[in-house]
């Protein structure tokens, strides 16, 4: 009988190992990808809705900024100082590349890719900008890169489209020192961007937007009026 019980705790035994060692091999093939890494303190969001996600970003003089993930959306950024390079190291064997100096005012285009990275600031300035992910904007709706460049001197008063594809449209108003200026309809939703300190009359309320502040826009039908000296970047989603 004992013999009998000691074979019983064996072959239960057995069968639970191995239980065990195909459970093993079907959590390992079921295993969750690696969690993201966080962003760190450098990015604040400061809107977000289902549309689009505004970042502002800040890297200070000569600052590292550790690994972190940033999501697969195109992303439009918005420059608002004058900056130097930026070291943008990809993890592993990923590529190494630099941004170039930025200028106040600048903005660029990025189609949509997942990407994880380091940030060494390589200048003796702060780097400031704004990161607006198109949460909306199909990974394949804009399919190059664009660099805009910043408003020359003298500025000209009037509305400019700067760039245009089959997803957004990016347009600047500039308003002379002396007078108000009405930023045309935009005939889809719309994030309008404060590029310097402006007034802003909308919905018959006045709004008072900091350089990178942000206001979004649902109605495509609305005219805001700026105040005299304001420069505002307005990003329209014409493709969703």
């Amino acid at each position: 009988m004992g013999f009998k019980r000691v074979g019983q705790r064996a072959v239960s035994f057995w069968v639970g190992a191995v239980i065990v060692a195909i459970s093993g091999v079907c959590m390992g093939a079921l295993a969750p990808l690696p969690l993201p890494l966080p962003l760190p303190k450098n990015y604040k969001t400061t809107f977000e809705n289902a549309d689009v996600l505004v970042m502002r970003v800040h890297y200070g003089p000569r600052e590292f900024v550790p690994m972190h993930d940033h999501s697969a959306y195109p992303t439009v950024y918005v420059y608002l100082n004058d900056s130097g390079e930026v070291e943008i190291r990809h993890e592993g064997n990923g590529p190494v590349v630099k941004r170039p100096p930025t200028h106040a005012g600048a903005f660029r285009v990025a189609p949509g890719v997942a990407e994880r990275h380091s940030v060494t600031n390589l200048g003796d300035v702060p780097s400031d900008f704004l990161r607006v992910e198109l949460k909306r904007t199909a990974a394949e709706g804009l399919k190059k890169m664009f660099r805009g460049e910043a408003p020359g001197q003298p500025l000209v008063a009037g509305t400019r489209t700067e760039f245009q594809d089959a997803a957004i449209r990016v347009e600047r108003t500039i308003c002379s020192e002396n007078a108000v200026c009405v930023f045309p309809a935009a005939g889809a939703r719309s994030l309008l961007i404060a590029v310097t300190a402006s007034r802003v009359e909308l919905r018959g309320a006045e709004h008072w937007l900091k350089a990178g502040d942000v206001m979004w826009m649902a109605n495509g039908a609305e005219s805001p009026h700026l105040g005299a000296g304001a420069q505002c970047l307005r990003v329209v989603l014409v493709g969703s």
